[in-house]
């Protein structure tokens, strides 16, 4: 009867730690709904003087490639390697053929300055590189797109490639597979 208890107690322990850690687990995340279309963001060059300026112009259209008018987008500035860069655009909305043109104010600092466009559920964004004839690097996705990974894709909030959660429910299920297999064990034994 002894075991019995035990059992019972290491089972209610690893239920309960099942539960705890798949409560505290990271939880990946996915955008819903899954973005209707793309953003591009391009440059009239992808570098510039220091001081200097160049034009933008993002394009926004929907899954069959055609533009979106009326679509709310903001360019900004993401990061710089000084203070004074910024980004006016002409309007706030896209317009008939889904454009929306700007202008980026390279600063006074030397440097990649990298500008983003938020429409809402599509992004985009574009590096300028300040000072040098050099243009960096781009992603391995068109120019000025932002690839999001597929939903459900991804690892948990803790950079781990498994959450804490499913780690927690492996142990505890591990943990009752053993228990219930002292328990079986010892009332065979007890049979016999």
């Amino acid at each position: 009867m002894k075991w019995f208890s035990f059992s019972l107690k290491v089972v209610v322990l690893g239920t309960v730690t099942l539960l705890f850690g798949s409560l505290m687990a990271g939880e990946t995340s996915a955008q819903y709904p899954p973005p209707v279309g793309s953003a591009t963001l391009a440059g009239s060059g992808t570098t510039a003087s220091v001081g200097g300026t160049t034009e933008l112009t993002l394009t926004v259209v929907d899954s069959a490639g055609s533009p979106i008018a009326d679509k709310a987008c903001t360019l900004y500035i993401f990061s710089q390697p000084g203070t004074d860069a910024s980004v006016t655009q002409d309007s706030t909305g896209t317009d008939a053929d889904g454009v929306i043109s700007g202008t980026l104010y390279a600063g006074t600092a030397r440097g990649i300055v990298e500008v983003r466009a938020n429409c809402g559920n599509v992004f985009a964004g574009i590096s300028v590189m300040v000072g040098s004839a050099a243009a960096p690097p781009q992603a391995p996705v068109e120019p000025g797109q932002i690839a999001l990974p597929a939903t459900g894709v991804g690892p948990a909030m803790d950079d781990e490639p498994y959450g804490l959660g499913l780690i927690v429910a492996l142990l505890a299920g591990g943990l009752l597979t053993l228990a219930t297999g002292s328990v079986l064990f010892r009332s065979a034994r007890k049979d016999a």
